[in-house]
């Protein structure tokens, strides 16, 4: 073979093999490329993954992240991504699955209500309620719960018992047994003392702490943000989590020309990742920044309109956005989130909203009152329209936010 032919065939082969390297890693958020290096580094031992967030001014480590990970191993987080792990499931609820489970507080319980979860995560209504219902079926029964009578009803419907007895006495009577009034229990309902007593022994046999007895650290998240947004008077700073960034070297000089090239493809397919998400992050969240300051309406912006405004292919901006996560003060969000194909749904939402947050709580409002409202205010709209847009923001029905 000629040594010029052979030469070229290589570097083009070289080449092609670094641009999908590229394109894979663009892809990634911060854990898929955390999880992509970690396997890399066992395959080959001649390659280190380093964590810079791990080293302080002195070049000392000031956390020993193998200690860490086997802490995590025992927690409730680690034992519940463990099982979703098992599960054949879309991606997308598996990311609301590990969302979910990373917002539960030291009982186990969800730490926010349904609807502010909802509303801060940017996913589809659909992928949001299907991914709360198999949290509610993993082990231990309970968690995910909104409050105390949720949890026991988890419980319970994981048990196969559900007797709609049981359920009433759990919704209405849980001060009476707390108080032994048995006696009321059973003239409520029309029934027997021991019948009342064989229901409180069922209820005294479930757990209202689920997490108990496992390791809590709320400091432990599976969903990393990849850009940090902070707020500085009337404008925003948008970052990349450099904490988090992981870097790699190779462990000795000594090495092959092979290990040599695979470092440099990926430190540079890293770099490339880190410029194009910066770029594409401080565009749209910028154009979006009355949202992020004054909570005004999300305006439309497409792909498209990102691609054509920095030079990029509308592929690269859908790559760079997609499930790319977001820190804005003590909420974590996904980018996709503030791309917005139409932004008169969004007004309507939000009018929604505001029109629920404002309802009384013993008397909601029905699909058909929001309408009449919406329509006082000028927005024509149907009323299925309503109630896709409700289910959207992740807001029950008339009869469930009844109190």
């Amino acid at each position: 073979m000629d040594f010029k032919l052979g030469l070229n065939q290589n570097l083009k082969l070289s080449l092609t093999l670094e641009m999908k390297l590229s394109i894979d890693i663009l892809k990634m958020n911060l854990k898929e490329l955390k999880d992509y290096l970690e396997n890399e580094s066992i395959e080959n031992p001649n390659i280190e993954v380093i964590y810079p967030k791990l080293i302080d001014s002195k070049n000392t480590v000031s956390e020993n992240y193998l200690e860490n990970i086997g802490q995590v191993s025992e927690s409730l987080v680690s034992y519940l991504i463990e099982q979703v792990s098992y599960l054949k499931i879309k991606k997308e609820v598996k990311l609301v699955l590990e969302y979910l489970i990373n917002n539960l507080d030291e009982r186990g319980y969800l730490e926010y209500d349904i609807l502010t979860l909802k509303s801060s995560s940017g996913f589809k209504s659909t992928i949001f309620k299907e991914a709360l219902n198999i949290l509610h079926t993993l082990e231990p029964f309970g968690v995910g719960a909104i409050d105390l009578i949720d949890c026991l009803k988890i419980q319970l419907k994981n048990k196969g018992i559900f007797n709609s007895i049981l359920i009433d006495i759990l919704e209405k009577n849980l001060n009476e047994i707390a108080d032994k009034n048995f006696e009321k229990i059973a003239l409520e309902r029309a029934i027997s003392l021991e019948e009342v007593k064989r229901y409180i022994e069922i209820i005294k046999s479930l757990n209202p702490k689920p997490a108990r007895g496992f390791y809590v650290n709320k400091n432990t998240k599976y969903i990393i943000p990849d850009l940090i947004i902070k707020r500085d008077k009337n404008n925003i700073i948008i970052d990349l989590n450099e904490g988090e960034i992981p870097k790699i070297r190779l462990k000795t000089e000594v090495v092959s020309f092979k290990d040599k090239n695979k470092v440099l493809m990926l430190e540079r397919a890293i770099g490339k990742r880190q410029q194009t998400l910066l770029k594409v992050g401080k565009y749209i969240l910028n154009y979006q920044k009355d949202f992020i300051l004054m909570n005004k309406t999300l305006k439309t912006l497409k792909i498209k309109d990102v691609a054509f405004e920095l030079g990029l292919h509308e592929s690269t901006v859908s790559r760079a956005i997609k499930d790319k996560f977001i820190k804005i003060d003590n909420r974590i969000e996904t980018l996709k989130k503030y791309i917005v194909l139409d932004n008169k749904s969004e007004k309507i939402k939000k009018e929604i909203l505001e029109i629920i947050e404002n309802e009384d709580r013993k008397n909601p409002l029905s699909d058909n009152k929001i309408l009449e409202m919406l329509l006082k205010k000028n927005f024509l709209i149907k009323r299925r329209t309503v109630a896709k847009y409700r289910e959207e923001l992740g807001i029950a029905s008339i009869r469930k936010r009844k109190k």
